[in-house]
Parts: structure tokens; C-alpha cells; sequence
């Protein structure tokens, strides 16, 4: 009986339209308060008997199907019906349309409990919509995942955006720069050595910073087989270091004192890779980098043959031309930096832009003409008196020429003195001739081609006695403040040659770091 009973649950047509079986279990629908028999049903429409007419005509309504069981019922809401057709037997047939996930799941759990012979129960509906429920938090997921994915996108392409970046950096460097494999620095310098096998003996004791004329005696050279030599400076300059001991024994030939020439410049050498050659001009702003992390500019001046040419044609024949030459010599002077001799001989690191040179990026004036040889620079007259006592004789020679003449004077409107007793001829000659006395000079007209020597800065004031003494002693030295740095300044200077040549004569006693800059003189 049980299967009979099952069998007519079920109902086969083959209807073309339809979708679902339709199934007779147990049901009743609740349309505008009023409740009807369910004649059969499935997931896609309902079937219902005594429908009345002023209702069916309506087309769509909507409902709640009752489903009552031994305890309790279960109730689907908000049930959507279109009215489809009317059968001859009074049955009038609906579609349910705009089924939500957990009215389709408790309408499938209620069938598959029926089909299975299984009493439905609270629990069953309850575990039917917490599904539906389940299934919907795993599409939020789903737009979680989503999210998460535009994000490894962006830091995807943002990796490869930075690789592209990197490989573009990597070509540009090997391309355009140009990198010292070493540099150092260098001065113009003599070096003294022994004559002969001989014991050194100084005429006096020399120390570094020493200034030295030409001609003056500086050692002797007791020679071991019998005599006395006189060792004579062949230059003027500072000494730069002493490589012996007093009465120490030295060689023919070995070293003896360095002297730093009379205007010595201090430049920068540096070795490049030969295949580097063709992208480097002479002219070129290159930038050097001190282990001190100190940066400054420099202008190539030179590119020299790694060796030097006289020694490559002393060397046997068989050795002169098969040798590779890996490395040039790039010489370069520095702009607007003044390097201390306590640089020389010290490294540095030269790195040149091909590119940048090239298309004239550097706008760099280093106002200091290119010699080809270095020149004795003689100071100008213009150059500042070096001690305030100096000034002060110059005042007080006037005062002594005023006392002489005793004679009254008649001071002009223009200016001119003149005596009382003078032709207009002789007036005119005074007038004139003060006026060309009196012209402003140089220094105090306001211009911008000067030049100013920085001795020191700090970022606090000049206390200290050595700061003291020198202040007293320069006339043209003041202390400045730019920005929250202290400055001893000497100003004003017409040339670069007159301030470096006044720098290497009286600033550089007292403050070895000095350096000149282009300033603008004040009224």
C-alpha cells in the first residue's frame, strides 16, 4: 500500500511547458485571507481547487503555502503567482515566480522527505534554509576572492613597472656614465732626492707648511767616499713633507724633501677605462665624491696616456708597443672648491654624465681662466693691506703732509682745494685733477663680478682666540650669518687670481680649508 500511495503522489504528463513534476502532497494556499486545497505542486507552480473567478482574473496575487504536520506548521511566505490556465475539472493553475534561495530549499526539502517516506520535521526546514543561508556567505567569499585578486594585480604590475624602471637605470648607467676605476688627488710639486750615497744633514729644521725660497740652502749631502755637497731649493714654495730623518742614510736617488710649487694648484686624477674614451670631452662637469661624503664639481682639463711617453721609449724595444693600455689619466680641476693639501694624495670618486654634458645641462661658471701651465700670479694692488696697522700708517701719512703746508685753503663745491691766490687757469687744472683722485674705488662700487674669501664656518659664533686673533689683524674680515651658519668672510677681491693668490699668502697661515666664492660687493 505504501508504494501504491507514493505512486499516486506523483503525477506524469508531458506537457511541453512544463518543468517540473508536479507532486500531491499534502498542502493548502492562503490567498487574500482566504485559504484554498492544493490539488498538486512542485517547485515551478501550484495547482488550486475552488478558485474563484474575481480572483483568477486577476492574473497575479500573492500567497502562502500551509504545510501542516503532526506538531506544527510550516509556512512559506510571500509566495509570487501568476495564474496560467483553468482546467476543465475547476483546477486553476499557477506559476510561482521570484522564488528566493530559501523558499526553493524548503519546497525541495519538503518533496525529498516525502519521496523518501521520511516524517519531515521542524528540524529538516530549519537545516533546509540554514543551507540556502550557507550558500550565499560562499558568494560573498567569492567577492572577497575578487578583491583580493585586483590587489595582487596591482602589486604585480607595480613589481614589474619597478623591474622596467631598474633595467632602464641599468642601461642608462651603462651607456652615459662614465665612473673612475680610482682617483686621487695631486699637486704641482718638486721633489728633492740625494746626489749621491751620502748622509743627509738639514741647515736647518724644516717642517710641513715651511715656505722655502728659491736658491735657499736646505741640506747637506756628506758623502760616504769623501765630501760635501749643497743642496739648494730649485723652487719657491711651502714644503709639503720631510721624508727623512736628520743625518739619516739615503741612497743615490731616493727621496728626500716634496716641495708644493710658488701658485701651486691642487686637480684631480683620474683613471678611466680606456673603451670609456669616446664619451668623454674635454669640458666636461664631472662630479667627485670625498669618502667623507663631501661632494663637489670639476671640469676635465686634460686626457693623458697612462704612462708617461718618455718613460714608455726608455723601456727595451721589444716591450714598447705590445703592452695593452686598459686605463687613460682624465685631469680635472676643480669649480668653485678648493681643495686643502691634507687632500692630496687621498681618493675620490669621479663620476661623469655623457648625457648631461652633452645636451648642456651643467650651467656651471667657474669665472677661473684655463691655464696651460702654471704661471707666477703676482698680487694686485687692489688687494686689501693685510693687517689693521698697515691701514692705520696710511691714515696718519696725510695728517703729516697737512702739517707742511700751512698755507689757508678754499675747499670748492665740486670738491677741489685750491689757494686763494690762483688763476682761473689754475682753478680749473685743481678742479679737475681731484676728480680723477677721488674716483670710488673698484672695490666700493657696486658690482658683481667680486670675490669673496670664506676662511671658516660654524654653526656657532667665532669665540675662540685663534677666531679673535685673526679678526683683529685682517681689516677686510667679518664674521657673516647665512642661514644658521657663521661665516668668516674677506671681501672684496676684483679677480678669482687675486683672491686665490691673497688666500695662499696670508689665509691659509691660519685656516688651511679656505675658499673663494663669487659674492656681490655692498655700498
Amino acid at each position: 500500500m505504501e508504494k501504491s500511495n507514493k505512486a499516486n503522489q506523483i503525477v506524469h504528463e508531458a506537457e511541453i511547458t512544463r518543468q517540473h513534476a508536479r507532486y500531491k502532497i499534502p498542502a493548502t494556499i492562503e490567498i487574500e485571507g482566504k485559504r484554498y486545497k492544493v490539488y498538486d505542486w512542485s517547485v515551478s507552480g501550484v495547482g488550486i481547487i475552488g478558485l474563484p473567478d474575481e480572483i483568477y482574473q486577476k492574473r497575479f496575487v500573492t500567497g502562502k503555502m500551509i504545510f501542516k504536520f503532526d506538531d506544527f506548521e510550516t509556512v512559506i511566505d510571500n509566495l509570487k503567482i501568476e495564474f496560467v490556465v483553468k482546467r476543465p475539472n475547476d483546477v486553476v493553475g499557477g506559476r510561482f515566480t521570484e522564488l528566493t534561495p530559501q523558499q526553493i530549499a524548503i519546497l525541495n526539502q519538503i518533496i525529498s522527505a516525502y519521496l523518501a517516506g521520511d516524517i519531515i520535521t521542524e528540524d529538516d526546514i530549519i537545516h533546509a534554509v540554514t543551507r540556502a543561508n550557507f550558500t550565499q556567505k560562499k558568494e560573498v567569499k567569492t567577492k572577497v576572492d575578487k578583491k583580493k585578486s585586483i590587489l595582487v594585480l596591482i602589486l604585480l604590475w607595480t613589481v614589474i613597472l619597478f623591474l622596467v624602471l631598474f633595467l632602464l637605470y641599468v642601461m642608462y648607467q651603462r651607456t652615459y656614465i662614465v665612473k673612475s676605476e680610482n682617483a686621487f688627488f695631486d699637486a704641482n710639486m718638486t721633489i728633492l732626492r740625494s746626489p749621491s750615497p751620502s748622509y743627509i744633514s738639514f741647515t736647518k729644521e724644516l717642517k710641513e707648511g715651511q715656505h722655502v725660497k728659491l736658491n735657499e740652502e736646505l741640506y747637506y749631502s756628506n758623502i760616504i767616499y769623501g765630501g760635501v755637497k749643497v743642496v739648494k731649493s730649485p723652487v719657491e714654495g711651502d714644503i709639503f713633507k720631510v721624508l727623512i730623518h736628520n743625518n739619516d742614510f739615503r741612497n743615490v736617488g731616493e727621496p728626500i724633501v716634496s716641495i708644493l710649487d710658488k701658485n701651486y694648484e691642487i686637480f684631480i686624477v683620474a683613471n678611466v677605462l680606456h673603451k670609456d674614451l669616446e664619451k668623454i670631452n674635454i669640458g666636461d662637469i664631472a662630479r667627485v665624491q670625498l669618502p667623507n661624503g663631501d661632494e663637489f664639481y670639476a671640469k676635465v682639463s686634460k686626457i693623458l696616456f697612462p704612462y708617461d711617453i718618455v718613460e714608455q721609449h726608455s723601456r727595451p724595444l721589444e716591450n714598447i708597443y705590445n703592452q695593452a693600455r686598459n686605463y687613460d689619466r682624465v685631469i680635472l680641476k676643480p669649480i668653485h672648491y678648493r681643495p686643502s693639501t691634507e687632500l692630496i694624495g687621498s681618493s675620490a670618486v669621479v663620476i661623469i654624465d655623457s648625457f648631461l654634458n652633452k645636451h648642456g645641462w651643467y650651467s656651471i661658471d667657474d669665472e677661473e681662466p684655463e691655464e696651460k701651465h702654471i704661471t707666477e700670479v703676482k698680487q694686485e694692488k687692489k688687494v686689501q693691506p693685510e693687517m689693521k696697522e698697515v691701514k692705520e700708517e696710511k691714515k696718519q701719512a696725510p695728517q703729516k703732509n697737512e702739517t707742511k703746508n700751512s698755507e689757508p685753503v678754499v675747499q670748492l663745491p665740486s670738491g677741489a682745494v685750491v689757494k686763494p691766490q690762483t688763476t682761473e687757469k689754475e682753478q680749473k687744472n685743481v678742479q679737475t685733477k681731484p676728480k680723477e683722485e677721488n674716483k670710488p674705488a673698484p672695490q666700493k662700487t657696486v658690482s658683481e663680478n667680486k670675490y669673496c674669501i670664506i676662511a671658516a664656518s660654524s654653526p656657532k659664533p667665532f669665540r675662540d682666540p685663534k677666531s679673535k686673533e685673526f679678526l683683529s689683524k685682517f681689516n677686510n674680515a667679518r664674521v657673516v650669518k647665512v642661514g644658521s651658519i657663521y661665516e668668516i668672510k674677506l671681501a672684496y677681491f676684483d679677480s678669482f687670481k687675486s683672491a686665490r693668490n691673497y688666500t695662499n699668502k696670508y689665509v691659509r697661515k691660519y685656516y688651511k680649508d679656505a675658499f673663494i666664492i663669487k659674492c656681490k660687493e655692498e655700498k
